[in-house]
């Protein structure tokens, strides 16, 4: 009989992805250019030329695209202290993201074309360093 290797748990998949996430990422396509840096289970998001968002977040698996709570701990006085409950799929280095509004209690149910004015749909790149010579 032969042996087969037990099917990963689904920690095992959010591990990854959290693992996938660390680092340094740059918007390429969406309404509006921005940055995003994260270290653990923290974030730092920054509009480029406006707002800056700070705080924690939480994954999970869901059906369909994977879910993010962005817990606010700094940023626009009216958002500070919600949760933002996005969708996100990372693979490698590509991070295709899109949050409802802080505080709403909705998730978007499915990706958004970038270019829908409806809804803020960002897809970043990672940012790769450069090792030391």
């Amino acid at each position: 009989m032969p042996v087969t290797a037990p099917a990963p748990a689904a920690g095992t998949k959010l591990r990854t992805d959290l693992d996938q996430l660390q680092g340094s990422w740059v918007s390429v396509a969406g309404p509006c250019e921005a940055r995003l840096l994260v270290a653990g289970n923290w974030y730092a998001f920054e509009f480029v030329g406006g707002d800056v968002y700070i705080g924690t977040f939480d994954l999970a698996a869901g059906p369909g695209p994977h879910h993010m709570d962005m817990h606010v701990e700094e940023g626009p006085t009216a958002d500070k202290g919600q949760t933002a409950l996005c969708i996100y799929q990372v693979d490698g280095g590509v991070l295709r993201w899109c949050p409802a509004k802080p505080g709403s209690g909705r998730r978007p149910a499915a990706f958004p074309s970038v270019d829908d004015r409806r809804y803020f749909s960002l897809i970043f790149r990672q940012v790769r360093r450069r090792r030391a010579r």
